[in-house]
């Protein structure tokens, strides 16, 4: 069999570049014809992310599987954007001569082991494109969300650019919207801000999805049991899609064993975990909020607490020097028996402890997958981007998770506190033996496990995607 190199550019969030890294491995581990390369962009404002793709990058060993990490760029030479997104852009922009240089390189050589045979891209880094049109090789987009909002772009798109409608005189009509990747009809309040504004989806989400439509094909890290009805809603213009999770992004060892040896000493299924991701922050009275309702219901727990960032919207939460500062008084001190705060945890290495019996989660995709890969029933507290229809679906239409809320946004000035009443409301349905929704995270984990193994759905998409590459 022929062998063929893969080149990977992911987006410089720590997500996105795990997830691909996690594909990368999976490829490489089912057909030994393949070796990939992973272009490691930087976003200047996301150390996290650095710090996780560096770990990666020199810690996995497999001759198959290469790195190339592209220079930092200096913060302060970036002007004029307002959110973290339009700097992604702008960095991909400046690092765009390298990666022509290093398709250009790889196609001059005359005998080359492994023939380049496509690019993979990330769904935000379609921009790129550009330069790898310029050589004729295929380009394959990597979907990290689900293939429900794969559809809600897909959606919106073809409304603009094939049917002639204005996509910001539907939104603002402000009824419900029959979006064919959901089974159940959608507010517009609960779409991404990268749609529902104007200049953001102008120049932004419309390229990137455009771009989608141009692709060989595109690769969803969900799986065809759970999102059935998504994956049957596309239209005759879309690129095959490819349904290839669940891809688990990897995680660096854990750092913080304190917690873990704590779980250990804990009864089965009774410690809340409160975790909001990597970009997850809540304003003062928010946490208030939730510490008021943590302590009423008299769980155990595990709350992951970070602070505001620094510059706003264009930044990336940061560490409490003293949790004291945001917290009630003497919260630490009455709950220092049955809870931890913490800063940062080890999330994958948490879920899969049997004392954790409840998760409430910003409804990330990463997120989503880790939690029924381990089987633990969630409440749904969406913070930004696409999480809102995330947690509308895990509600709505798969019954996997309780109700906490579902159209917060922690960018608008004018979003209501979530009172403590309802927090504890949802801790106490997501932590009932007897909730229903227990029965149906089990059913799924079990379902989820099975896809990449022998006869799974994934695994035969997987092996679909492979055969097109060789094509």
């Amino acid at each position: 069999m022929e062998k063929l190199e893969l080149v990977f550019i992911p987006a410089p969030l720590m997500g996105h570049v795990g997830q691909a890294i996690a594909l990368a491995n999976l490829l490489i581990k089912h057909f030994e014809h393949l070796t990939i390369t992973v272009i490691i962009v930087e976003l200047p404002i996301n150390p996290v992310a650095t710090e996780f793709t560096s770990f990666l990058s020199s810690t996995i060993s497999n001759e198959r599987l290469n790195f190339i990490r592209f220079p930092s760029l200096p913060l302060e030479s970036f002007t004029g954007y307002k959110y973290p997104g339009e700097l992604r852009d702008l960095v991909l922009a400046r690092q765009k001569p390298l990666l022509r240089d290093i398709l250009a390189s790889r196609l001059a050589d005359p005998n080359p082991t492994y023939r380049l045979a496509a690019c993979v891209v990330s769904m935000l880094c379609t921009s790129v494109m550009d330069v790898i049109n310029e050589f004729s090789l295929p380009t394959y987009v990597f979907f990290a969300s689900n293939a429900a909002f794969l559809g809600t772009n897909l959606y919106f798109q073809a409304l603009q650019e094939y049917h002639g409608q204005v996509v910001h005189e539907v939104l603002s009509s402000g009824t419900e919207l029959a979006i064919p990747s959901y089974a159940n009809p959608v507010l517009p309040s609960l779409l991404p801000f990268v749609i529902t504004d104007e200049y953001s989806w102008w120049t932004r989400s419309l390229p990137y999805i455009k771009r989608y439509r141009e692709a060989k094909g595109i690769i969803v890290n969900t799986f065809s049991e759970l999102e059935q009805h998504a994956l049957l809603s596309y239209d005759d213009k879309t690129p095959p899609v490819y349904a290839v999770g669940p891809i688990i992004k990897p995680e660096p060892p854990a750092e913080n064993l304190e917690i873990l040896e704590w779980l250990n000493d804990q009864p089965k299924s009774s410690v809340i975990l409160l975790c909001f991701g990597s970009r997850g922050w809540l304003k003062a009275e928010q946490v208030r909020e939730i510490a008021f309702a943590v302590e009423r219901s008299g769980y155990r727990f595990i709350w992951a607490l970070r602070c505001p960032p620094a510059d706003g919207l264009k930044g990336f939460p940061g560490e409490y020097k003293d949790f004291g500062e945001v917290l009630p008084d003497g919260f630490l001190e009455r709950t220092a028996d049955r809870g931890k705060v913490v800063g940062w945890v080890p999330q994958q290495a948490v879920l899969s402890k049997a004392a954790i019996g409840g998760f409430v989660t910003h409804c990330g995709w990463n997120s989503v997958q880790e939690s029924l890969w381990y089987g633990v029933p969630m409440a749904t507290w969406p913070l930004y981007a696409e999480q809102r229809l995330d947690a509308f679906q895990l509600v709505k239409e798969f019954g996997l998770a309780v109700e906490i809320t579902l159209d917060f946004n922690e960018a608008n000035e004018n979003q209501k506190l979530i009172l403590a009443e309802d927090i504890e409301n949802g801790i106490r349905q997501v932590m009932d033996s007897n909730n229903k929704i227990r029965s149906k995270v089990s059913e799924t984990k079990n379902k989820i496990r099975m896809t990449l193994e022998d006869g799974g759905s994934s695994l035969a998409s997987l092996r679909r995607l492979v055969d097109d590459f060789s094509s």
